[in-house]
C-alpha cells in the first residue's frame, strides 16, 4: 500500500525545468516521468541506488540491503521508497513511499516493462495517491486506491478497484478512458454526480467529490450532473447525459483522440445527438456544445447557449435565447434570431469564408454581436428587418419583407430578394443583384446611391430571360429617356431618367407591358456597361 505524493518544485511545471520537459505543461504521472530503458545507473550504496534518466531528470531508490554482483546486477535488498528528482538530485518531483519491494524485482520488472506498465506494478495495491499545489495528472491502478487531487485543475483517471477520488480545489477532471485497452473494462460508466458515486467500467462502485468534468467510455455511458456547472464527454456508445442543474457542456472536441472521424449533429432541443463516432446520445439540461475539428451541425435550445464548432465548416444555430456562437476554422453559417446572440468568428482560430443568416436585424459591423471576419449575411422569414456589411466584401441578401441593406466598406454584392427593398452599396465597387420573379407592386428596389463609375447592376438570367446570352448588356439592349419606354424591338433595359426608374422590357417596343423593378437616383449618366447578365 503505496503513498504517492506529487510534489510542485517552485512552483513550475516540467516544461520550465532544467533541463526542460517541453511537452508538460502539467505534473505528470510517474510513467510519463519515468523511461527505465533510457536510464543509466550513476552510482550505488547499500542504501540508495540513483540513476540519470534520458529526459535529464534523476530517479532514487532508497531502502536497505542493497546488494549488487560483480556484474552490477541487484541480488539483494528491500525498496522503502522511489524519489524522481530535478536534476541537482535533490529536489523531489514525486514521491512512492510506503513500499516494501524487492530491488532485484525492481531491477527485472524495469528491463521487461513499459512506462505504464512498470507504474501499474508498483501501484497494485490499495495506494493512496496525492497530488500538489499546481494541476496535475493523477492515476491509479489495481486496488482500493484513494485519490486526492489537492488544489489546481487536476485530471483524474481511476484503475480496477473500489476507488475514493476527491478533486480538491480548482477544475478538476475525472476520467475513466482507460476503459480503452482494457481488457477486463465490459460496461459502461453509471455517474451521479449529485450523490457522488459511480459504477466504473470494471463493475466497481466508487465514491467522488470536487469535481468539475467527467470522461466515459467506448460503451454506453449514464452521466447525471448535480447542481454545479459541470462538463461532460460521453465518447463511444450511445450515452445518456443529464446536466442536472447549473450550467452544463457536452463535449466531443477530444473523440478524435479515440479514432472518431466524423463530425457531430447536436440538437439540444429534441436532446438528440449523434456523435462522431456514428452512435446516438441522449442529452437532457445541457446548455453548452465544444463540437469537434470536422464539419458539424450544432442546434441549441431556448435558453442561452455557447456553442463552440472548432474546425470544419460548422452550422451553428442557437435557437433561442442569447447565445454565443464559435465556429472556428472553416466556412461556418450561423443563425441568429436574438439581439444577444454574439457570433465569435475570431476566437478558435477563427477563419475561412462565413455566414450569418438572421432572423432580425442583423449589423456585421457591430463588433459587439459581430466579432471577426464574418463575409456574408443572408436575412430569413418575412420580416421587414435590415442588414449592414462590414469592411470586407460582403454578399448580402434580403429576405421576402421590406429591407435595408448596407454593404458598408467592401465591394460588396447586394441582392435584396423579394420585397420592396432600400439598398445602399456605400464605399467600394458594388454590384445590386435581381434575382426574384418580377412584380411592379411588390418587388420593386431602390438603390440609394447608385455610382456610375464604380457600382454595376447583375441580372439573373432566369428571370430577365428575354436577354440573349450573358455578360455585359449590349448597348442595342438598353435604352435611357425621359419616357420610360424602348424605342426598338432589341431594347430590353430602360432608364426613365427623370424617374430614376429601371424597367424591363420583354420584347423592346412590342405590345408586352415593361416591368418596372428598380429605382436609381435620377439623371445618372448609365449606359448598357452597367449591366451584366448572369
Amino acid at each position: 500500500m503505496a503513498t504517492v505524493t506529487y510534489h510542485f518544485p517552485g512552483g513550475v511545471y516540467p516544461q520550465q525545468y532544467t533541463p526542460p520537459l517541453p511537452l508538460f505543461d502539467y505534473n505528470p504521472s510517474f510513467a510519463e516521468l519515468v523511461d527505465m530503458s533510457t536510464a543509466t545507473r550513476l552510482s550505488t550504496s547499500s542504501t540508495q541506488v540513483l540513476y540519470g534518466l534520458g529526459n535529464g531528470l534523476k530517479l532514487k531508490l532508497v531502502g536497505t540491503g542493497f546488494s549488487f554482483n560483480a556484474s552490477g546486477d541487484a541480488v539483494g535488498g528491500t525498496i522503502s521508497s522511489i524519489q524522481v528528482l530535478l536534476n541537482n538530485g535533490s529536489t523531489a518531483v514525486q514521491t512512492i513511499s510506503g513500499l516494501t519491494l524487492s530491488l532485484e524485482n525492481f531491477d527485472d520488472a524495469a528491463a521487461a516493462f513499459d512506462n505504464w506498465q512498470l507504474e501499474s506494478w508498483l501501484l497494485n495495491k490499495a495506494d493512496t495517491i496525492n497530488g500538489s499545489a499546481g494541476d496535475d495528472d493523477l492515476s491509479g491502478h489495481q486496488g482500493n486506491d484513494i485519490i486526492n487531487g489537492n488544489a489546481g485543475d487536476d485530471f483524474i483517471t481511476g484503475g480496477e478497484g473500489d476507488d475514493t477520488y476527491n478533486g480538491g480545489t480548482g477544475f478538476d477532471t475525472l476520467n475513466f478512458q482507460n476503459a480503452y485497452g482494457a481488457a477486463t473494462a465490459f460496461r459502461g460508466i453509471n455517474l451521479n454526480a449529485a450523490t457522488g458515486t459511480v459504477i466504473d467500467p470494471f463493475g466497481f462502485s466508487e465514491t467522488f467529490q470536487n469535481f468539475e468534468e467527467y470522461r466515459g467510455t467506448q460503451f454506453a455511458d449514464t452521466m447525471l450532473g448535480s447542481s454545479i456547472d459541470e462538463a461532460f464527454m460521453g465518447l463511444g456508445g450511445r450515452d445518456t447525459i443529464n446536466g442536472g442543474g447549473g450550467v452544463d457542456t457536452v463535449r466531443y472536441d477530444r473523440d478524435f483522440q479515440r479514432g472518431a472521424s466524423m463530425g457531430v449533429n447536436v440538437n439540444l432541443t429534441t436532446g438528440i445527438a449523434i456523435d462522431s463516432f456514428g452512435s446516438q446520445d441522449s442529452l437532457s439540461g445541457i446548455e453548452n456544445v465544444r463540437a469537434t475539428d470536422f464539419n458539424d451541425t450544432v442546434v441549441g435550445s431556448s435558453v442561452s447557449n455557447f456553442l463552440r464548432g472548432f474546425a470544419g465548416n460548422d452550422t451553428l444555430n442557437g435557437a433561442g435565447g442569447a447565445d454565443e456562437m464559435r465556429g472556428g476554422a472553416g466556412n461556418d453559417t450561423y443563425y441568429v434570431d436574438n439581439a444577444g446572440d454574439i457570433v465569435n468568428e475570431s476566437a478558435d482560430s477563427g477563419a475561412g469564408t462565413d455566414t450569418v443568416r438572421s432572423s432580425i436585424s442583423f449589423n456585421l459591423g457591430n463588433t459587439a454581436v459581430a466579432i471577426g471576419n464574418l463575409e456574408h449575411l443572408t436575412l430569413l422569414n418575412t420580416g421587414n428587418i435590415s442588414g449592414t456589411g462590414n469592411s470586407l466584401n460582403n454578399t448580402l441578401t434580403g429576405n421576402s419583407g421590406n429591407n435595408g441593406l448596407n454593404g458598408a466598406a467592401g465591394n460588396d454584392l447586394i441582392n435584396g430578394g423579394l420585397g420592396n427593398d432600400f439598398l445602399r452599396g456605400s464605399t467600394g465597387l458594388d454590384t445590386f443583384f435581381f434575382s426574384t420573379a418580377l412584380n411592379a407592386a411588390t418587388n420593386v428596389d431602390t438603390i440609394l446611391d447608385f455610382n456610375i463609375a464604380d457600382d454595376a447592376v447583375r441580372l439573373e438570367n432566369a428571370i430577365f430571360n428575354a436577354i440573349q446570352g450573358v455578360g455585359a448588356l449590349t448597348t442595342s439592349q438598353f435604352i435611357s429617356n425621359t419616357a420610360g419606354v424602348s424605342e426598338t424591338a432589341d431594347h430590353r433595359i430602360v432608364y426613365e431618367t427623370d424617374t430614376g426608374r429601371l424597367y424591363y422590357d420583354s420584347d423592346g417596343s412590342g405590345a408586352a407591358v415593361s416591368v418596372h423593378f428598380a429605382t436609381l437616383s435620377t439623371n445618372l449618366n448609365t449606359t448598357a456597361a452597367d449591366f451584366f447578365v448572369v
